[in-house]
């Protein structure tokens, strides 16, 4: 199960790490190293770019669709509304493109439009690491601070939030959503070790921290009835995030 699998989750993970231990059949049958992944360049100013905080969200968004895109080809997951490889280029990337194109940075509609084309599953593999490894490209290439990086994270938390039904068992589409934006969270949140104060470093360790206890916690996405889940935890994450977001 994807969830027993996750129990080996550390803080010191990233969300591509933890995709290679979701799905340890597809680096299998791939046999290929994983992909280059870019370090990010943290800007040491502690001025917000709002346009940098809603491209890195956005960033984030796809990302997660192309993570429960490659669960749902390896495990089988179903979902009504058809694969999530195709949601990205369809619903989030014409709303940053002109953002991305005037950071200079490379559209990503080609690897998208590939992607989305299907194939055996080591194609399949080989194409979402190349979509990943241009996220990272893109991110590192917008140099954020740690506070756009911070905010830019504590509003794809929001989204995981909205995605949770609070007046009744979530939806299955929808919770798997929010699994997936909260796990592509976590990984940004490694991001921020490469502060160059301590202090950020030793709280956004203890942020990752609490993230993983909370995705630990978390019901396995491959469900197939809604999900009854207290947002409560996540909520509390959130405040967390913004308390730090105001003193860096």
């Amino acid at each position: 199960m994807i969830h027993q699998t996750l129990g080996r989750v550390t803080s010191a993970l990233t969300v591509s790490s933890v995709l290679c231990l979701a799905l340890p059949s597809l680096a299998q049958i791939n046999q290929m190293a994983p992909a280059p992944k870019p370090a990010i360049s943290l800007v040491e100013a502690i001025s917000t770019n709002p346009e940098t905080v809603r491209i890195l969200a956005a960033l984030g968004k796809i990302e997660s669709d192309l993570t429960l895109g490659m669960l749902f080809m390896q495990d089988g997951l179903t979902n009504p509304e058809g694969s999530h490889f195709a949601h990205p280029r369809i619903e989030t990337l014409p709303a940053i493109k002109d953002g991305l194109s005037a950071a200079g940075i490379e559209d990503m509609e080609p690897l998208l439009v590939t992607l989305e084309g299907g194939g055996d599953a080591a194609t399949v593999t080989e194409n979402f690491q190349n979509v990943i490894t241009a996220i990272m490209v893109a991110r590192s290439t917008l140099k954020p601070s740690s506070r756009d990086l911070l905010l830019s994270i504590v509003a794809q938390t929001e989204a995981v939030v909205g995605e949770i039904s609070t007046s009744g068992p979530t939806e299955v589409n929808n919770y798997q959503d929010a699994w997936a934006m909260l796990m592509v969270a976590r990984g940004q949140v490694d991001l921020m070790m490469g502060d160059p104060d301590p202090a950020v470093v030793s709280d956004a360790t203890e942020m990752g921290m609490d993230m993983d206890n909370v995705i630990l916690s978390l019901p396995d996405p491959n469900v197939s009835a809604p999900v009854e889940f207290d947002p409560a935890p996540i909520l509390t994450l959130e405040a967390k995030m913004e308390a730090l977001a105001s003193k860096i």
